[in-house]
C-alpha cells in the first residue's frame, strides 16, 4: 500500500506544483488579514502576560487561575466525562466534528456497552437541564462526514432522545473544509477540550495506554479538563457560535467558580477561518501565533504529537530553531502515525525536509506507535499502527498546548479549531513523563528520574531499533511501541493475515 500511495502522491504532487504558490500566497493573505490589531497588541502589553510573545493578544486573554488535568486515552477521559453529565445541574454545552449517538463511554462490562451510551446519557441530563449541541453541517462530498451522514444522526438524535436536548447544526465551513472543534462546557464550571470526538466514526476514540490488539484501529489520544477562569471562555466559543447558528437563542450561564489555589496559567485560542462569522470577519488564528511563538523560543527540547505535519509555518519554525545556536543540547521529537489518512505521503514530504534541515546533527528524531498481538495467520504475531489522532505539543517542559488542531494548513488557518495553551512545568512535565512512559514501556518514576535529552538519545532510537527487528522475525510482542517513521512503506496489514488465513489455515 505504501508505494501504491507514494506513486499516487508523486502524481498529484507534479498536478498540483504548479498550483501551489498560489495556496501559499493566499493562506498567507489570510493571516495577515487576521493579524492582531496594533490597540490590542498595546493593551496586551500593560497586561501581566503582556511581555511574554507566547500568549495570544487577540481573541480571549490567558487567565490566571485554573486547575488543568490532562486525560490521556478514551479510558480516561470518557468516564469523566460520564460523572460530569450525571452531575450537571444548570447546562451543557457540546461542540463537536463529528457525533455517534450510540457510542458507549463505558466499557467495562456488557451493561456499560448499552447503559452509558451517549443519547441515553444526554437524554437522561436533558431531563433535568438544558442539552446543546452544535455539529459541523458536514461535506457536500469527498469529505468525510457527509451532510448526509449527519443528517442520518441528527434524525437519530431527535427520534430517539428526549427531554430538553438541542441539536443544531453549523454550515459555515468553506467547501472544502470543515469545523473540528471538539469542547464541552458542563454548568460554566468544568470543560473539555482536545482531540477526541464523541464517536466511532473512522475508529473508536475508546482506547488504552495498554492498546491491545484489537478488530478496529487502536487510537491514541489526548484531552484535557479545565476548571476555573479559562472555562468561560470555552464556553464563550460556543456562545458566539450558537448565536451565528441559530440567530441569538438564550442561552443559560453561570460563572464559573474559581479556588484561589489555582494557579495554572491558561489561554483560550481558536482557528477561525476568515469570512466564516461576523464575529470574527477576518478570521482568528491564535492556535498558528501559540505554536510558532512557542517553538522558535524553545531552548532544550521539543515534543510534538499530530496526525499531520504539513504547515509551512511550522517546518520554518522548527528548522529555525535546528539551525540556531543553542547552549545545551537541543532536541524535537515527533510522534507521527504510521499511515496518515489521506496525508501519508505529504508528511513522508515534510519529514524529509526536516530531516535534510538536521543534516545528520541527530537533532531530530520522528517516530510512530505500533501495538501487536498473537496473529490470526501462519505468523506468531501481528504489528499494526497505533493511529495518533492527538494533537499536543510540550516545550522545555513548561509550556504546553492540547486541542483540536492538527499541524496543517487547515488546523492553522482554514478550519474551525480550539485549544488551551497552558503555561506550567507543573502541568507539562508530567503529561510528557506519562506519554513518553506509555511510548517507551517504561514506568513512570523511570522516565521522571531520567534526564529527557538521554531518553532521546538512548532509549527511544535503541527501541525503535529493537522493534524493528522483532517486526521483521515477527515472533514476540513489542517492546514499547515506538518504531522510527519510514518514508514510504511502514509494515502491519490486515489485508496479509486475511490472505495467509484464507492461502493456508482452510
Amino acid at each position: 500500500m505504501g508505494g501504491v500511495e507514494a506513486f499516487v502522491g508523486e502524481q498529484l504532487d507534479r498536478a498540483l506544483a504548479p498550483l501551489r504558490p498560489f495556496a501559499r500566497r493566499r493562506h498567507l493573505r489570510h493571516l495577515n488579514q487576521g493579524q492582531v490589531d496594533a490597540a490590542a497588541r498595546r493593551v496586551a502589553r500593560e497586561t501581566w502576560w503582556g511581555d511574554d510573545p507566547r500568549w495570544y493578544a487577540g481573541g480571549t486573554p490567558p487567565r490566571r487561575h485554573n486547575r488543568v488535568t490532562p486525560l490521556v486515552h478514551g479510558d480516561a477521559y470518557f468516564p469523566e466525562l460520564q460523572r460530569a453529565l450525571a452531575q450537571a445541574t444548570s447546562y451543557v454545552y457540546i461542540v463537536g466534528w463529528c457525533l455517534t449517538p450510540h457510542f458507549p463511554l463505558g466499557r467495562n462490562d456488557r451493561h456499560d456497552l448499552i447503559d452509558t451510551r451517549l443519547l441515553s446519557l444526554l437524554s437522561e441530563t436533558a431531563e433535568r437541564v438544558p442539552v446543546r449541541v452544535l455539529l459541523w453541517s458536514g461535506a457536500a462530498a469527498l469529505i468525510q462526514p457527509t451532510r448526509r451522514a449527519v443528517d442520518k444522526t441528527v434524525r437519530a438524535i431527535e427520534s430517539d432522545g428526549h427531554g430538553d436536548l438541542q441539536v443544531r447544526l453549523d454550515p459555515t465551513a468553506g467547501s472544502t473544509h470543515c469545523h473540528h472543534q471538539k469542547a464541552i462546557v458542563i454548568d460554566g464550571q468544568i470543560a473539555f477540550v482536545g482531540g477526541m470526538d464523541l464517536t466511532t466514526f473512522a475508529g473508536d476514540r475508546w482506547d488504552s495506554a495498554r492498546h491491545p490488539l484489537r478488530a478496529g484501529v487502536n487510537w491514541h489520544d489526548v484531552q484535557v479538563k479545565l476548571e476555573g477562569e479559562a472555562v468561560a471562555d470555552v464556553e464563550h466559543n460556543f456562545r458566539q457560535r450558537w448565536a451565528a447558528v441559530t440567530g441569538g437563542t438564550t442561552l443559560p450561564q453561570r460563572e464559573p467558580h474559581v479556588d484561589p489555589a489555582w494557579q495554572t496559567p491558561v489561554q483560550i485560542v481558536r482557528t477561525v477561518p476568515r469570512g466564516a462569522y461576523d464575529f470574527a470577519p477576518r478570521g482568528e488564528f491564535g492556535i498558528h501565533h501559540a505554536y510558532v511563538e512557542a517553538l522558535r523560543r524553545a531552548r532544550r527540547f521539543v515534543y510534538l504529537e499530530s496526525q499531520y505535519l504539513w504547515s509551512q509555518e511550522i517546518l520554518d519554525a522548527l528548522e529555525e530553531a535546528i539551525v540556531a545556536p543553542h547552549h545545551e543540547p537541543f532536541r524535537i521529537v515527533v510522534l507521527l502515525p504510521a499511515r496518515a489518512t489521506s496525508g501519508k505521503w505529504d508528511n513522508d514530504r515534510h519529514v524529509d525536509k526536516l530531516r535534510q534541515a538536521d543534516d545528520g546533527r541527530g537533532i531530530v528524531s520522528v517516530f510512530c506507535p505500533y501495538t501487536s498481538g498473537p496473529t490470526t495467520g501462519v505468523r506468531a504475531f501481528s504489528y499494526r499502527p497505533i493511529y495518533v489522532h492527538a494533537k499536543l505539543a510540550i516545550v522545555d517542559d513548561t509550556w504546553c498546548t492540547i486541542g483540536s488542531a492538527n499541524l496543517n494548513e487547515r488546523g492553522l488557518i482554514t478550519d474551525g479549531e480550539i485549544n488551551a495553551v497552558v503555561v506550567d512545568p507543573e502541568v507539562a512535565r508530567p503529561l510528557r513523563i506519562e506519554l513518553w512512559a506509555e511510548h517507551l514501556g517504561l514506568p513512570y518514576e523511570a522516565v521522571a528520574h531520567a534526564d529527557p535529552i538521554q531518553l532521546v538519545d538512548e532509549v527511544w532510537s535503541r527501541q525503535a531499533a529493537e522493534n524493528a527487528a522483532i517486526i521483521e522475525r515477527r515472533d514476540g510482542p513489542l517492546v514499547g511501541t515506538l518504531l522510527e517513521y519510514k518514508t514510504g512503506h511502514m509494515p502491519g496489514s490486515w489485508l496479509r493475515e486475511e490472505v495467509e488465513v484464507l492461502t493456508f489455515e482452510r
